[in-house]
């Protein structure tokens, strides 16, 4: 589809496109032209200068001028170009006449034609309609840009816009002036809006960054050349007495706007009172500069809030008829005009009272709520109507009266006779020094009620200001200025606290009869009970519970609210509760409640827990639990780990995956599975295992020993002589055991005599150089067969059904732990597969007449 306007419309350069590029001239500065009311104005930047024939000598120039004139030129000229001639010496920038070069080519410079909607936006989403001077305007903008159909004219290009114009010239710094080079090949110069090709020629184009706003439409350009920085900034707005309905669409052009008597104004908006009285208090005129021109912003409070002001006021002291005192009506008047579109979040504004500063919020909104973009704050109170002109003020109305602020927040937490546990905590951890500074905070306080329900080992903590009391109360703030009105009923407002994580506020749907504000809940869980109380660096909201967070809780109570009740009872009958709580960067695997259940402690812990005060044999078995350092599962290697109570733990890891075997995910420790694990808790970490883990006391030697039903068994490792190999406690054996009553099966068919060679090829069938947990048998059919290697280098098949087994034995106990491995026990002797049989098996099933002789064969 483009073919068309590539053949009807030749490029201008196709004959020059491979020479190289000779010496240019820089471009004559040219006059700015100072747009009138009904102008409609565009940025032109500088043409870039045009492809030359070759010469003896070639080298790239700066195209822009030492002096960085740039033109903004009025934009009608470009309609009117193709059917009328332009006036001498200026030149159009939309359909821009060719620009004859000392080697008549034409060439026609770059335009760019920015367009944004976004509002106070730091860097704001820009759409760029380009034209680039190597195909021709009629190109692209035969599409209108790179878009299809005519494009609308916004707003800032119609009538009754004002332009102004501002430059700033500084020095570029060493970073500003990095060259990089692109994937395409071509030198670009760090923050510069200068391109270079060094394959095809030279060429310099700037971009424009514009953002849009409801009455303003800014446009920067940033020139940096030589060392030089140069910004400059074009903005176009309506002019004085003119504006545009909020919300308007973007090619609704400016029209004139009526403007009246500041008081006549904030009549209309419902705001009379206020200044009626600031007038009988003989403190409006001067309000308004006294006559003296000055422009000034008074932010005006509506008349039911002003009237319920003087009610409280009144009664405050006790009079019949007692007017604000004078410094109230100062504290919303601000020198300048201040539109709310421009000011930043956060920004404090000086008021016309001394040492007292309005600071100002904005709070996006969705867009599905069908409500305003953005709610705005005055020192947290709400500001209903705003930026409406009168002919000595620009006025913003308020929901509310402002107050003198002379306190921080931490000040106002000490004064408070209701959050004096909250004061004592922030300021044992420290945190007291953040809510005195300068930057903007927000802390949502739980009141001395809020502690009282918090479970002991919680508001132990807290109170003593130990662990992770500083996380719990990272949990209640914010390093901004959230005020309640940042919350819309019916939807969630989310905000991050200084852990990272999410508190999600939700205001409730107010109801028929309720005349005050709705209810704000955060997580759910806490009610905010006093809102919006405003200190000199933010505001800090009252609340009747503690938010919860995993990171800040005690391991004890993060014990409880993971249901491990038997274990944590374990903890406080011992009384060492408080000692666990105090542990940092530990691993804890703490048995299930199944798993304890049934066990000996459990017993006690019901019929007797008085025997377990201070037992110490209890705390050999807590801290047997307990591993340094705190290990994340996804930091798990196959390992011994010391406790606290001195002996080791042995970790393994296993796949359960049938495919990919090499992928790990499945842990245990002492053969204990983790069933559920990474619970964070102040620094250290919780896994579930599903059975207690006890420390083993003896090796592989002495349990055989230990253990008459393994005799027969035991009597063949001394008969091959292998007893030093199974008392060795370096090494990390699997031992298959048959009890007696396999070797008495043998006896009765007559195969019990073994000789001395058969005993040791028995026993070395049955010992495998590797822990192989019973939770680390899985359940494989063919192809995905799994073996382990016996130390006679025998691979034995193993699998599950019922239970875990191996080659022809089934496991019949699990998992006894000595000191240098495990023991399984097993009903049968180990049969290794013939050597044939151990060879890779064959995708062609078997020819008929086959006849299986064993399970293995009938995989295969």
């Amino acid at each position: 589809s483009f073919m068309p306007h590539i053949t009807h419309h030749p490029l201008p350069l196709h004959r020059t496109l491979f020479a190289p590029i000779a010496p240019l001239e820089p471009l004559a500065p040219l006059e700015p032209l100072h747009a009138q009311a009904s102008q409609r104005v565009a940025s032109v930047w500088p043409a870039p200068a045009p492809l030359a024939p070759q010469r003896q000598s070639s080298h790239l120039l700066p195209l822009y001028s030492s002096n960085f004139d740039t033109e903004f030129v009025p934009l009608e000229h470009q309609h009117q170009q193709q059917h009328q001639p332009l006036p001498q010496g200026r030149q159009d920038a939309g359909t821009t006449p060719p620009v004859q070069t000392t080697s008549g080519v034409e060439q026609k410079p770059f335009n760019v034609d920015a367009i944004s909607t976004d509002v106070n936006a730091p860097n704001p989403a820009i759409f760029f309609q380009q034209s680039f001077p190597f195909f021709g305007n009629e190109f692209f903008n035969s599409f209108g840009g790179f878009g299809f159909g005519a494009a609308q004219e916004p707003w800032w290009k119609g009538p009754n816009v004002c332009t102004e114009k501002e430059e700033d010239e500084t020095v570029a710094t060493e970073t500003e002036g990095e060259e990089t080079v692109d994937t395409f090949g071509q030198e670009r110069d760090g923050v510069s809006s200068v391109v270079r090709s060094p394959l095809f020629g030279q060429f310099q184009f700037s971009v424009n960054s514009c953002a849009e706003k409801p009455n303003k439409h800014v446009c920067t350009k940033i020139v940096n050349q030589n060392g030089k920085k140069k910004t400059l900034t074009l903005t176009r707005q309506c002019c004085y007495g003119y504006g545009r309905p909020r919300n308007a669409d973007i090619t609704t052009p400016c029209e004139k706007i009526e403007i009246k008597d500041v008081e006549a104004t904030a009549s209309d908006m419902g705001a009379k009172q206020f200044l009626e009285s600031a007038r009988s208090a003989g403190e409006l005129a001067e309000m308004l500069g006294s006559g003296n021109g000055k422009k000034v912003t008074l932010f005006v409070p509506n008349d039911a809030a002003f009237v319920e002001y003087r009610g409280h006021h009144q009664q405050e002291n006790n009079v019949e008829d007692s007017k604000p005192a004078n410094s109230i009506y100062k504290l919303h008047a601000v020198l300048g005009e201040v539109q709310l579109e421009d000011v930043p979040n956060e920004q404090l504004l000086q008021t016309e009272l001394p040492d007292q500063k309005i600071r100002i919020n904005s709070y996006q909104l969705p867009a599905a709520l069908g409500l305003e973009p953005f709610r705005f704050a005055a020192n947290c109170v709400p500001i209903e109507k705003h930026d409406k002109l009168s002919e000595q003020a620009l006025i913003h109305t308020l929901g509310g009266v402002l107050k003198p602020l002379t306190k921080n927040v931490m000040d106002i937490i000490r004064e408070r006779a209701d959050m004096s546990i909250m004061r004592t905590v922030l300021e044992k951890t420290n945190l007291s020094a953040m809510l005195e500074g300068d930057k903007p905070v927000t802390i949502f306080v739980p009141t001395d009620n809020a502690f009282e329900k918090l479970e002991p080992h919680l508001r132990r903590a807290l109170k003593e200001g130990r662990g992770c009391a500083s996380n719990i109360l990272k949990n209640h703030m914010l390093d901004l200025t959230f005020c309640s009105l940042a919350t819309v009923p019916g939807a969630k407002t989310t905000a991050y606290n200084l852990l990272g994580e999410a508190l999600l506020l939700n205001r409730t749907q107010p109801k028929a009869n309720q005349t005050g504000p709705a209810a704000i809940f955060i997580n759910n869980v806490a009610k905010i009970t006093d809102a919006d109380i405003m200190g000199t660096n933010g505001v800090l909201h009252a609340i009747d519970t503690i938010l919860p967070t995993e990171s800040a809780l005690p391991m004890t109570s993060l014990m409880a609210q993971k249901n491990l009740t038997i274990f944590q009872r374990l903890l406080e009958a011992s009384g060492y509760d408080d000692q666990f709580d105090d542990l940092d960067n530990v691993t804890i695997f703490a048995p299930t409640d199944k798993a304890l259940n049934n066990s000996e402690w459990a017993r006690m812990l019901t019929d007797q827990p008085e025997l377990l005060d201070h037992n110490l044999d209890l705390l050999e078995f807590l801290n047997y639990h307990v591993v340094k350092p705190m290990i994340k599962t996804c930091d798990l290697s196959e390992k011994s780990l010391p406790t606290v109570a001195g002996a080791s733990v042995r970790l393994n890891l296993y796949s359960t995956h049938a495919l990919f075997s090499d992928v790990m995910n499945r842990a245990t420790v002492n053969c204990a599975r983790l069933v559920h694990f990474d619970d964070e808790s102040c620094g250290s970490v919780l896994h579930q295992v599903d059975r207690p883990l006890s420390p083993p006391k003896n090796n592989m030697l002495k349990l055989l020993e230990a253990n008459p039903n393994y005799s027969k068994f035991l009597e063949l490792v001394r008969k091959a002589n292998l007893t030093q190999l199974l008392s060795n406690d370096s090494r990390s054996l699997t031992l298959l055991v048959p009890k007696n009553d396999v070797f008495d099966e043998l006896t009765e068919s007559g195969d019990g005599q073994t000789k001395a060679a058969d005993a040791v090829a028995l026993v070395k069938t049955h010992v495998v150089e590797d822990v192989v947990c019973c939770a680390g048998i899985i359940p494989t059919n063919w192809p995905f067969v799994r073996s382990i290697e016996s130390i006679s280098g025998q691979h034995l098949r193993i699998t599950r059904d019922r239970r875990p087994k191996i080659e022809n034995a089934g496991v019949t106990k699990c998992d006894v732990v000595a000191t240098n491995g495990i023991l399984h026990e097993i009903n049968d002797i180990i049969v290794p597969r013939p050597a044939h049989n151990q060879q890779r098996p064959q995708l062609i099933p078997p020819g008929a007449g086959f006849q299986p002789q064993g399970d293995f064969d009938v995989f295969f």
